[in-house]
């Protein structure tokens, strides 16, 4: 929850000095989208640490489907980080970039989802 907190309060601050300066120094205000957007990311890579410890306990606990697990983070992370990217390219003022990175994203998590596909359709042919 501190993290959060943390993580709010910057993008209140960043959004403050974005207004400041978008009034003085324009061509400014994208280096200062980035520098908040890279420290709100740090607090938010250091938060996920209690993340992924609870879910190696997860993993060691599961007798079935061990080999999915890494394909879902896997899956999750390219999501994330999509989002992420995207989202910095919209507050730098270009839409179609930020497109073209969804799509990359999407096509990324397609191909690190084939492996659960073909296990599925073997799964499937094996009942028929």
């Amino acid at each position: 929850m501190e993290e959060l907190i943390k993580i709010c309060f910057i993008g209140i601050a960043a959004l403050i000095i974005i207004s400041i300066i978008r009034v003085y120094k324009p061509e400014f205000v994208i280096e200062v989208t980035l520098c908040a957007g890279l420290v709100m990311l740090f607090f938010i890579i250091d938060s996920l640490k209690d993340g992924f410890s609870f879910m190696a306990e997860i993993y060691d606990e599961l007798s079935y489907g061990k080999e999915y697990f890494p394909i879902i983070l896997k899956v999750l992370a390219i999501a994330y980080i999509t989002e992420f990217a995207s989202a910095i390219c919209q507050d730098g003022g270009e839409k179609s970039i930020a497109g073209k990175v969804e799509l990359a994203g999407k096509v990324a998590i397609f191909f690190a989802a084939i492996p659960v596909f073909v296990s599925l359709l073997t799964l499937l042919d094996s009942l028929i």
